[in-house]
């Protein structure tokens, strides 16, 4: 029964990734590996401290998705392991019934090399949102910073720890919608940045916090935009590059019920900077687009871009629902400027882009097969119905799968881990806007 529970545990974290790839199925998720002899004997240490009847509590988000966290908190030899559960609510068989919540464990191997717990105690919530280990300061002090979501508030809660000879330390605690870690200062360590909802005030903001003898201090404080503290949910963040030389964090939040917009957090002239809350609703609306499309780093250059659409050719008068898009990625340039960087198709559910000439733009658009679902690429006649001059196809499959495609005719543009991106290039009719093999792997991007 364990294995199962940690089966599905993994299933589950592939399924939430958001990635979906051509004819996959969860049959093909259920080759996971087994826990490894070190995770099993960190599970028997754990039961052996509080008992069997638990359920392992895993991450929603971020770089830890294992209940499992192994990694040196304390900086001496070897690491520690973090285990995150809770009791089952069967009071029949659980003397601990009425201690609900997330709960956490430290493991340490002892003098004979055998894990056990030494440390147990209740967390902060009914969920674990993140978890993030990083050094905070100059004194080399490893930090563990978690963010606990519960029933009936909407922000988070955050805790962060200090791990010292056996026992877990509170050093602080706040609230936050969005919590994340980066040098954004470039001080050479790292800062935590978090934003605030504002709750019934409605008084959004984004913080920097900072350690100062061994305290969690407040260093800065800015309003978000008008419209983040009126309606918005944050749906997705990021941290990476604003510019070539700031850092910055990206935040994707609800613009209106069907739409997201983006703000973006960096540091400047010793201070937090908001170009989207200091410019308001004329940069705000520039970022504006359907759900679903994530700020990224597009071309893997560390800078993020923020994707905006409008309809293809030929769907400009269907239904939202029944479009599809032409994407512009832009970056942010000095002035509250947006500069467009790539302009072509992206497919949300396949992980991928591929730019367009301006040619291309003006020329040509894309059908989904029916019955594949590939994306198929024509030159566009006068309506979609008249459009049937083929160009290319792109089709991604599991590694196993490649060889079939490739006896009809796909070439392989990229792979990713047992991931292929395959194109079919149309040889008939061949035209100005076709694209070779080597073109293709120029504009293509894998998205993630």
């Amino acid at each position: 029964m364990k294995k199962i529970v940690i089966l599905l545990i993994c299933c589950s974290a592939l399924l939430f990734s958001g990635c979906s790839f051509g004819s996959f199925s969860v049959d093909t998720l259920l080759a996971a590996p087994k826990l490894s002899e070190e995770q099993e004997g960190i599970y028997k240490a754990l039961m052996d401290k509080v008992g069997s009847n638990i359920t392992l509590k895993y991450p929603k988000s971020g770089s830890y998705r294992s209940a499992y966290v192994v990694v040196n908190i304390d900086n001496e030899p070897g690491d520690e392991a973090i285990v995150f559960y809770e009791y089952n609510s069967n009071p029949s068989i659980n003397n601990n019934a009425q201690e609900s919540g997330v709960r956490y464990c430290v493991l340490d191997k002892n003098e004979k090399g055998k894990w056990e717990a030494v440390y147990d105690r209740p967390g902060a919530g009914t969920d674990v949102d993140r978890i993030i280990v990083s050094t905070l300061d100059g004194s080399g002090n490893i930090n563990v910073i978690v963010g606990y979501s519960t029933l009936n508030i909407n922000d988070k809660i955050l805790e962060i720890y200090s791990y010292s000879d056996g026992n877990m330390t509170t050093v602080a605690a706040d609230s936050y919608s969005v919590i994340e870690t980066l040098d954004i200062d470039n001080d050479g360590y790292n800062e935590i940045l978090t934003v605030q909802s504002g709750g019934d005030s409605g008084t959004a903001s984004a913080s920097l916090l900072s350690v100062v003898d061994g305290q969690i201090v407040r260093m800065n404080i800015i309003p978000m935009s008008e419209r983040f503290q009126s309606v918005a949910s944050v749906a997705s963040y990021v941290k990476g590059k604003l510019t070539e030389y700031n850092k910055a964090l990206f935040i994707d939040s609800s613009y209106d019920e069907n739409s997201l917009q983006t703000e973006f957090i960096y540091y400047r002239y010793n201070s937090l900077q908001n170009p989207v809350a200091t410019l308001g609703e004329d940069l705000v609306l520039q970022t504006v687009r359907p759900n679903g499309y994530y700020s990224k780093d597009v071309d893997g250059d560390g800078i993020i871009e923020i994707p905006t659409v409008v309809p293809m050719k030929g769907y400009e008068l269907l239904a939202p629902e029944d479009q599809i898009y032409l994407t512009t990625w832009s970056a942010y340039e000095e002035f509250f400027k947006l500069s467009p960087k790539y302009v072509g198709y992206y497919s949300i559910s396949n992980g991928y882009m591929i730019s367009f000439s301006e040619d291309w733009q003006k020329n040509v658009t894309v059908k989904r097969d029916p019955d594949s679902g590939e994306a198929v690429f024509y030159l566009f006649g006068t309506t979609l119905e008249d459009t049937d001059t083929e160009l290319m196809r792109i089709t991604v499959c599991s590694r196993n799968e490649a060889e079939k495609y490739e006896k009809l005719g796909y070439q392989r543009i990229t792979s990713v881990g047992e991931i292929d991106y395959l194109v079919r290039i149309t040889e008939d009719g061949r035209n100005d806007m076709s694209l070779d093999l080597s073109a293709v792997k120029r504009k293509f991007f894998v998205v993630s």
